[in-house]
């Protein structure tokens, strides 16, 4: 399981405010250009993902990939780290969506915003690979909800 509880700071606690994170996404996309951060966020979130997956003993023999992401959930949602809320998972024969909601790159994101989630992406997308034993590429998908802190993403098999 992942620490969720003042187990890695024990004055401060083991979270941190949105703003500090968004402070920091802001940063290396000012200092490094947006795409080559992107590439790098989506990369650590790709290890992340895989370090869950392992933790939380998940494999391929559920062979039920929406159940083993909605367990994720547990994990990064309100009962976890917050990273976001998996609100909806379908597996079709061509890709994986998953549907998550208020990701920590949206927070506070204004009407008409273009912001992507490469952190969010990255730590599902490593989550599923380790899972299916296989790599995906993934793609955030454009939804007309995503000022309301909702988005999807799209997981193919490569």
């Amino acid at each position: 399981m992942m620490a969720t509880s003042n187990t890695l700071r024990p004055q401060l606690g083991d979270f941190v405010n949105v703003m500090d994170y968004k402070a920091l996404l802001d940063g290396i996309e000012e200092n490094m250009g947006s795409k080559t951060a992107a590439v790098i966020i989506l990369a650590a979130g790709r290890s992340y993902g895989k370090k869950i997956a392992k933790a939380l003993g998940e494999s391929d023999e559920t062979k039920d990939l929406p159940t083993v992401l909605k367990r994720l959930n547990t994990n990064l949602g309100e009962e976890g780290t917050r990273l976001c809320v998996i609100e909806e998972v379908s597996q079709q024969e061509a890709f994986i969506r998953v549907k998550v909601v208020e990701p920590i790159e949206m927070s506070g994101e204004t009407v008409g915003s273009t912001r992507l989630c490469p952190f969010t992406m990255g730590v599902l997308g490593g989550f599923i690979d380790q899972v299916m034993q296989k790599r995906h590429q993934g793609r955030q998908v454009p939804v007309a909800e995503q000022i309301n802190l909702q988005t999807e993403f799209e997981f193919t098999p490569l």
